[in-house]
């Protein structure tokens, strides 16, 4: 059974055609490829599944439920987490804090219940122990822990490229779609990532 499925998917942008009649499918625990040259689509595809752009026209489907016009955090709320082309973090932020980022569906103390973390034993307490821990198990799995508490601004492009990558890995998603995830990378670095 596909995980994501879609369907005649078009759009434009200013009488261009960026995408004419796309469909394919995602069955679950498979890998698949977007191969493509520059400029083919293949970003405007992921923009349009989680919901960065609309469609002009088909449909797109996660476990079988239609998610075309979702927004963006209606679709990570579904289990669909991404990676950019361009690097997309914060890079006044550590690591760590970037990382924490991608647990905010996790995390379900509110504003004001979290501004009365008076003691370890609080909800908000013992929510943010258990989402740092989900997050120095995504550090180990990518070996960023030299990394953990540095400023992204002050990283190596590689480096920062799997922080996003764990950064996705944090939501948990039960899809994750990575944007040319080995651009800019050298071979060390693009090894590493395999």
């Amino acid at each position: 059974m596909a995980i994501l499925r879609i369907e005649n998917l078009s759009i434009s942008f200013g009488g261009i055609k960026a995408l004419h009649d796309v469909s394919f499918e995602v069955e679950k625990g498979m890998i698949y490829s977007i191969i493509g040259p520059n400029g083919a689509g293949k970003t405007t595809i992921f923009n349009c599944i989680s919901g960065i752009y609309r469609p002009d026209c088909g449909r797109i489907f996660f476990k079988e439920e239609e998610i075309t016009h979702l927004k963006p955090h209606q679709v990570a709320q579904k289990g669909i987490a991404r990676t950019f082309q361009n690097i997309e973090l914060f890079s006044h932020m550590t690591t760590m804090d970037n990382l924490m980022l991608g647990r905010h569906l996790h995390m379900k103390t509110g504003v004001w219940r979290g501004a009365t973390f008076l003691s370890r034993r609080s909800r908000a307490a013992q929510e943010e122990i258990a989402n740092r821990r989900k997050v120095e198990e995504i550090i180990d799995f990518l070996e960023l822990q030299s990394a953990r508490n540095q400023f992204v601004s002050n990283l190596p492009y590689g480096t920062r490229k799997l922080v996003e990558l764990g950064r996705a890995l944090a939501l948990e998603p039960e899809l994750i779609l990575l944007d040319e995830p080995s651009a800019g990378m050298n071979l060390e670095e693009k090894a590493d990532m395999m």
